[in-house]
Parts: structure tokens; C-alpha cells; sequence
């Protein structure tokens, strides 16, 4: 299935993105490490697979996500800056993160240095509260789903 979306991804984008690696993939998508063509800049694209954007349910609860998610501007979450629909694909276009997830990093390393592990849930409470704040909850706060850049 990679490939396969891999290469439809790279039809949808068009000339605008060029996809350099997958960096991602969960339950709601594969996340694209591409190059913004026009803007010279690096981004992360996350693909609905065909196989789930068929399902009308499915399809609307991503595309909520980038539309509930863009409302946000905070330091510790990560921005959307473009949502689309084509070609049979949704995808939509967000702010890299350089770093690796909690959960990696804590495979990585079972004992993170103590600063780490006082800022580090600082900052998530830091943004939960701003997107509570707003009346948005994530239901899928995992580690990794916790970016560390």
C-alpha cells in the first residue's frame, strides 16, 4: 500500500510538493516529509489512504481534524496550513517537526535527563489548556503523538 499511495500522493500533489521521505503513519494517515515547491520550504503533509477516504465517516472526521486544528496558534502545536481534496486523495499541508515523538525518544532513552522530564509535560499541559481554552480536546494524547523538535 505504501508505494501505491506513495505514488498517488505524488500525482495529487502536483508540481507544488515533492515528497522526500514518510516520516509518519498511524491509524488516520501517512505523513510525508515534502518540499513546498513555490515556497522553498519543507512541510509535512498528512495522507488520508484511499482505502479509509471512501468512507464518508472517515473522511469528514480528517478533514475536521485540519480544520479544527488550523483554528489553533500555539507554540507547541504544530500548524495546518493547507487542507485538500483531489484526485481521490485528502491530505492536508502542516508545519514540520524536525525532532522525533515521546515515545521514540523514550525507547531511545528509558531515563530522559530531569529537565526534560519537567518541561516536557509543562509544554503539553501548556497547549492542552490554550486548545481547551478554545473548547477543542485531542482524544489521542499519546506519546506518540507528542512531537519533540
Amino acid at each position: 500500500m505504501s508505494d501505491t499511495l506513495r505514488d498517488r500522493a505524488i500525482t495529487a500533489f502536483g508540481e507544488g510538493y515533492e515528497i522526500d521521505a514518510e516520516i509518519g503513519r498511524g491509524g488516520m494517515g501517512v505523513v510525508y516529509r515534502c518540499k513546498d515547491v513555490k515556497l522553498r520550504r519543507f512541510v509535512a503533509i498528512k495522507v488520508l489512504p484511499p482505502d479509509l477516504a471512501f468512507r464518508d465517516e472517515v473522511r469528514v472526521r480528517f478533514l475536521r481534524e485540519a480544520e479544527t486544528a488550523a483554528q489553533l496558534n500555539h507554540p507547541n502545536i504544530v500548524p495546518i496550513f493547507s487542507v485538500h481534496d483531489r484526485d481521490g486523495l485528502v491530505w492536508f499541508g502542516m508545519g514540520p517537526v524536525e525532532g522525533e515523538s515521546l515515545g521514540a525518544r523514550l525507547l531511545r532513552e528509558p531515563r530522559p535527563p530531569f529537565a526534560d522530564v519537567k518541561r516536557i509535560p509543562k509544554d503539553l499541559a501548556d497547549a492542552q489548556s490554550y486548545a481547551h481554552s478554545r473548547g477543542i480536546i485531542h482524544r489521542d494524547i499519546k506519546p506518540d503523538n507528542i512531537l519533540l523538535d
